[in-house]
């Protein structure tokens, strides 16, 4: 502080010449003398006007303004979920079909089991079909083709119907 006071005593800046002004002991509405009125700001009208007056500086040591002790945390467990598991997918497409419902672990377990059982039936048909027209990539054609032949009328369609949303979804996200 003592180096802004140096500076502002000096005659060579630009605002060396300019009065400094008091900081004022009273806001505006409220002055010496006059009788105070109640105010939007002002809570009452006793001559004091509360929620307008200038903040004033703590005592870092005063003990009433301690500091908040930073307090330790506890460490929440998290699941180690099976990395090739489709678990996490089951309350999302639930709650899209049925909202409220929720699934045990035992149903979750049966559903993991049964997609990948699906998963791998439909992997199997499309590279016997890759291999059957001599290619060596697998493409949508040949999974849109595997699911027609593995799950039977209706499911079949809606399912086909359902992965063509998707590609297409995909496609334009790209």
């Amino acid at each position: 502080m003592e180096f802004a006071r140096d500076v502002r005593k000096r005659s060579d800046c630009k605002w060396a010449s300019a009065p400094l002004q008091p900081p004022l002991s009273f806001p505006p509405s409220c002055r010496e003398g006059e009788p105070h009125m109640a105010e939007p700001g002002c809570e009452t009208s006793s001559g004091e006007c509360v929620g307008t007056e200038e903040p004033t500086e703590v005592d870092p040591k005063s003990p009433k303004h301690e500091q908040p002790r930073r307090q330790c945390r506890r460490r929440r467990r998290r699941r180690r979920r099976c990395p090739n598991s489709f678990a996490i997918y089951f309350p999302r497409v639930l709650k899209q079909v049925h909202e409220g419902l929720s699934l045990s672990q035992k149903t979750v377990s049966i559903l993991d089991s049964f997609v990948k059982d699906i998963f791998e039936r439909i992997a199997d048909e499309a590279s016997r079909l890759a291999r059957s027209t001599k290619r060596s990539t697998i493409t949508f054609r040949e999974i849109q083709t595997a699911v027609c032949l593995l799950l039977p009328g209706e499911m079949g369609k809606h399912a086909v119907s359902e992965g063509t949303q998707a590609i297409i979804r995909y496609t334009l996200r790209q």
